[in-house]
This record gives C-alpha cells, structure tokens and sequence, in this order.
C-alpha cells in the first residue's frame, strides 16, 4: 500500500476537487481509496451527489471498522462500473470537536485505521493551511504531493513554506532524540552544544545570525566536527529529501515556469537547501468542464468517461447478427492479453508523446492519466522515497534515525 497525502499551503487551490480526479485515474488500475480529512467543512460532500451511508464518524465514535466506511460510486453516476476499485471515505457531516481538532486519541485512532486499510493507494485529502493536524499525516523522509497554482501568486510561497516545514519538522524530531540530547548537552559550551543548539532554534524560527540555510550547518559541521556520525546522518536526511509537485488550472508553459516554478524552488533553495530534490508530477489545465463537473456533483473523469461513451458511434456487430438469425453460437472472446513490461512501457511513451508531442496536455483527463501513470512509475521504483507506506509514529521514526547513528 503507498499512502498518498495531498496538500496545499493555501486553499482556493482546487485541493480537493485534484485528489478526487487524481484518485479516480489511480483506480482505472489500481485499488484507490481516498479520505477526507478536511474535517469540519466536509469538502469532498460539497463535490459528489452522493448518499454518505458511513464516514469518520461512525469509525471514531461507532466503533465501525475504517474499511466499514468506505463508499463507492452509486450505480446511478457508474453504471458500467469502469471505477470500481475507487471508493471513498468521507469525514463527518458538520463539527464535531474533537474529530475537527484531532485530540490525541482520534489521531492515534485514524492512523491506526489508515494503516491498517486495505488498498494499493491511499489517497488522503488534508485540509489547506499548515498545522500540526495537516503535518502529523505526512511523510518524514518527502513532501507528500503538494498542490498549488499560477493563480494564486501567494500559493506559490506557502507551498514552498509547507515542503520547508515538512523536512524541519523531521528534523526537529531526530534532534529531539535521547541519543542526541545526552551527546551534545552535556557541555554547555562545547561546540558542538552550541552548534547543537543553533541548529535547533533555526528549525523553530528559520533564521540564524550566521547561516542562511541548512547547506550552512553542514558546511559548518564538516570543519568542526567532521568525522561525527550525527552529521553524515544530517546531511543524509537533507540531500535525500524530495519535494513532488503538481501544478493545477495550468495556463502556459513559460508563464508557470517564470511566475510560479522558478520562485517555489528558489524559495526553498534560499531558506532549506540547494541539495534538495524536486519532481513535477505533472500539472491539470483549468478547464470549464471541471467546474461543470462540481457544480453537477459528479466527478469529472466520471462525467468525461460517460460523455465520450454516449457520444461514440454505436459499431454493429454483423457477426453476432448473422449467428442469432442461424442460431449458431457466439464466436468466444479472446483471451485476455497479461500486461507486460513492454506493455506498460509503450503505455508511458503514448501518454508522453501525447503530452508533449501532440499537445494533448490541454485536455484535463490526459493530464491526470499522466499524474497517475507517473505516480506509478515512481511508486515501484523502489530507490524513490514517495508518499508512505505507513504513517509512521514519532518513536518509530526516532528508532530508525538512532539505528543510524549506531
């Protein structure tokens, strides 16, 4: 299973109306589930005219197993069932205060659920903005997938802040580590006590008087104490961390290039590191029948599958015709083909060539087509640290990152 967050430093960014699609060409091959977790405005009820039978309620105060809560897509909206390995999980109908504010034990609840789910993708949709509640359901080691738009100049830099955060984050807890604590504390003016404590107080606050950026300490490290375990492991966990990306109501190549990739990870290069590592998952194009979907309440690759097979000549089966008249039997179907390597490749390089080549990436179901065939490429690439395969506590973090240091 590979858990899947989908984030924004800023809302009006079209967050949850991505997930749902995203989730959706996800299941064309793959078992998808996606959770709301935007609790308190139910964000992905306002998008689907759908009858909810179970959300998070029932799981947190039912005692209704989390798998027990997912829902599909009515016969009525998927009547071929082209996506039924997508269901959905949705969060409860109005406040509800410690389901919206997440107290400790709901979370620890949530993420036990989300664990212990059973699907190849999980598809968390988080609230805009950046709190504890958005950052616990993120990964440690990477960004998550993190949303944002040229529309919005301020989305650009609240998303670089959400990457930044992210990673300071993790950080913050490896220093919080009883191993590191009775190594540099010991002496208060040691330099590697007080190197110790400078790095802490940039994670809390961002600046220091003599670094600007995490690249700084490392230098800094390498001169004083350059043979220290804790700064091969530092400089792992800082060069190792990618940031994906995908960009949506896309306008123009250069105009995204210039206004909004060029200045996100300027951003991050300035204020995190000049070592960290960025992937374009790809980007969806504003596009009138998207909003036409929302205001319809049925998604929009769901409305566009429809659409297409109403709007497809109907082909006459001769054949067929001719063995109902004799009375003869139907010719048997052919067996179905597995798929391959080679299969999958010659998949990857039709959707690039229509992506780039045959300019198909001003259709939004392309787009997303490509995001999940991309998603996928990377998800098996084992040598990529993307999304999670668990949501990982803060001690079972802290015991991998001291399993590093001995």
């Amino acid at each position: 299973m590979r858990i899947l967050p989908v984030s924004s430093g800023k809302g009006g960014v079209g967050k949850t109306t991505f997930a749902l699609n995203f989730a959706l060409a996800l299941a064309k091959t793959h078992k998808t589930i996606l959770i709301d977790l935007d609790t308190g405005t139910s964000s992905l009820r306002n998008f689907l005219d759908i009858k909810v039978n179970k959300d998070l309620f029932h799981f947190l105060k039912k005692d209704c197993s989390l798998q027990e809560c997912r829902e599909i897509l009515p016969a009525t909206m998927d009547p071929d069932r082209a996506f039924a390995n997508f269901s959905f999980i949705a969060s409860p109908h109005g406040f509800i205060q410690d389901i919206v504010n997440f107290s400790p034990a709901v979370k620890e609840k949530l993420i036990a659920g989300i664990n212990g789910l059973q699907a190849d993708y999980v598809v968390i949709d988080l609230k805009s903005g950046l709190d504890r509640n958005v950052l616990e359901f993120l990964p440690l080691s990477n960004s998550g997938i993190i949303l944002f738009t040229p529309k919005l100049r301020a989305a650009t830099h609240t998303a670089a802040e959400m990457a930044k955060a992210v990673l300071f984050r993790m950080l913050g807890i490896m220093l919080a580590s009883p191993l590191l604590q009775d190594r540099f504390l010991q002496a208060a003016n040691a330099p590697q006590t007080l190197f110790f404590k400078r790095l802490r107080d940039f994670l809390e606050s961002g600046s220091d008087s003599e670094v600007k950026n995490l690249d700084g300490f490392i230098s800094e490290a390498a001169v004083q104490f350059p043979q220290d375990d804790f700064l091969r492991v530092l400089r792992y966990y800082v060069e190792n961390y990618k940031v994906y990306y995908v960009l949506n109501q896309f306008n123009s190549m250069s105009e995204s290039l210039e206004n909004t990739i060029k200045p996100f990870v300027e951003d991050i290069f300035r204020t995190v590191s000049a070592k960290v590592a960025f992937h374009n998952l790809g980007w969806v194009v504003e596009d009138e029948q998207i909003r036409r979907s929302t205001e319809a309440g049925v998604p929009y690759l769901v409305r566009q599958h429809y659409q297409q097979r109403q709007a497809a000549p109907l082909a006459l089966d001769f054949d067929a015709q001719l063995r109902d008249l004799f009375g003869m039997a139907q010719k048997k179907a052919p067996a179905e083909k597995k798929k391959g390597l080679a299969h999958e490749l010659s998949g990857q390089i039709d959707l690039l060539r229509k992506i780039y080549v045959c300019n198909a990436g001003k259709d939004p179901e392309t787009n997303l087509d490509f995001i999940a065939a991309r998603v996928r490429d990377i998800s098996d690439n084992s040598v990529h640290q993307f999304g999670m395969k668990k949501i990982y506590s803060v001690k079972e973090f802290l015991e991998r990152f001291q399993s590093r240091l001995v």
